[in-house]
Formats: C-alpha cells, structure tokens, sequence
C-alpha cells in the first residue's frame, strides 16, 4: 500500500450509504503519484506523494537530466 511521502496519507476505510440506509464497506484512496523528487539536503529520490502536497508546493520536483 502506498503512503504520501510527505504527509503520510494512505487508503482509508469507510462506509458508502446508498438513498434505502444500506451501509456498504468502500475504501477511499488518496491521489497518490509516483515522482522524482529532490530532498532538502539535496539527493534525489523517487517517492510517492499526494497531489494535494504538489499543489501546496510542499514538495520540489528534480530536474530531469537529458542524455
């Protein structure tokens, strides 16, 4: 199972309720995507994170280097 690498969100349990009141189990995942990202000392890694921290600008995506 994956888990942001910044905020440690991963897949929670709950229930869906239809209109009738019937209670169904559901799992609700985070967008998770998987990147190359630069850490603050200044390595690279590939790590899973939420779009909610990419777009919180929690996180610094390294430069792809061209051969």
């Amino acid at each position: 199972m994956a888990v942001c690498f910044v905020c440690g969100k991963k897949t929670v349990h709950g229930r869906s309720v239809t209109f009738s009141g019937v209670r169904n189990p559901r799992l609700f995942k985070p967008n998770l995507q998987k990147m190359r990202i630069r850490l603050p000392d200044g390595t690279v890694k590939k790590a899973y994170v939420c779009t909610k921290c990419l777009k919180a600008g929690k996180v610094v995506k390294a430069p792809r280097i061209k051969k």
